[in-house]
């Protein structure tokens, strides 16, 4: 992998790694604002679909790096 290559790779992690800090950040606000009910939970479809992306994004990153 050439060195531009790597700052691009290293640039696309760092990027990736702040977004799941800005989706924790606003799931703990979610939490904090609408404390849950019993029983009250989030959606399995919702999460299901959100943890589908987050593996097609990682499949995404591991091809690129097999590539690189």
């Amino acid at each position: 992998m050439s060195e531009q290559q790597s700052d691009i790779m290293g640039t696309a992690m760092v990027r990736l790694e702040a977004a799941l800090d800005r989706l924790s950040r606003a799931v703990e606000a979610r939490r904090a604002a609408t404390p849950l009910i019993e029983g009250d939970m989030v959606p399995k479809a919702a999460v299901a679909a959100l943890a589908t992306r987050l593996d097609a994004t990682i499949a995404k990153l591991r091809s690129l790096e097999d590539q690189g």
